[in-house]
């Protein structure tokens, strides 16, 4: 009988334990905590690469676009200009969630 009371309040104990780790465990971060990156760059282009990529000159930097509208990214390619490019980096330190490009939001194109 005592071995039978000890067991329940065992496993009550570690429910208790389970339930209270679940509330007090620290949430995903939210968007707003996601730091923003400036860089001002160049849009190149390499299928083995993956596609578009930006080369960033201030900061010195390659990092690949994960958010690709081709016929925006296409014509910066050809023009050779340096764009400011604002947005937030994904998949570890070389993959960028473009927002803005020159002050203008950016977008991927829906497709029909």
């Amino acid at each position: 009988m005592k071995k039978k009371i000890l067991l329940i309040t065992a496993l009550a104990f570690s429910l208790l334990f389970f339930a209270a780790g679940i509330c007090l465990a620290k949430e995903p971060a939210a968007a707003k905590d996601i730091p923003q990156v400036t860089i001002k760059g160049k849009i190149g282009y390499m299928e083995s690469l993956g596609g578009y990529y930006v080369v960033g000159e201030k900061p010195r930097s390659e990092l690949f676009i994960v958010n690709k509208n081709e016929k925006v990214l296409e014509k910066l390619k050809k023009s050779g200009k340096t764009v400011t490019i604002k947005g937030h980096l994904t998949i570890g330190a070389d993959h960028l969630m473009i927002d803005k490009i020159n002050g203008k939001n950016y977008s991927i194109e829906k497709t029909k």
